[in-house]
């Protein structure tokens, strides 16, 4: 048996209690989530999820309006665009039609 280690971490009790409830419909503990989540952490070094300051989007009801609000920074500028329309875009019908045009 590997050795552990007692966690101790101040958590809000209703955010507790509902994950609970998930780990139990999933068969798993929280001490097994919090092992699943700490093998990601050791696998992605990193936090194995993004992080974000901005609210979730839900894309079934937004407005387009909220979407390209939300967007608006990964649309390509004019430099970009510019650069894009430089040489017509070659379509191909198959991978493999594709592949070899990049061998040649």
């Amino acid at each position: 048996m590997s050795k552990t280690a007692i966690l101790r971490a101040r958590v809000d009790c209703e955010k507790a209690s509902a994950a609970e409830q998930i780990f139990s419909k999933l068969g798993i503990t929280v001490g097994d989530a919090i092992n699943i989540f700490l093998s990601q952490v050791c696998i992605h070094k990193a936090i194995p999820f993004a992080l974000s300051t901005r609210p979730h989007l839900n894309l079934e009801n937004a407005s387009l309006e909220e979407i390209e609000a939300r967007y608006a920074d990964r649309t390509p500028n004019t430099e970009t665009r510019a650069a894009l329309n430089e040489r017509p875009i070659r379509k191909f019908k198959s991978a493999t039609e594709t592949l070899r045009a990049l061998k040649t």
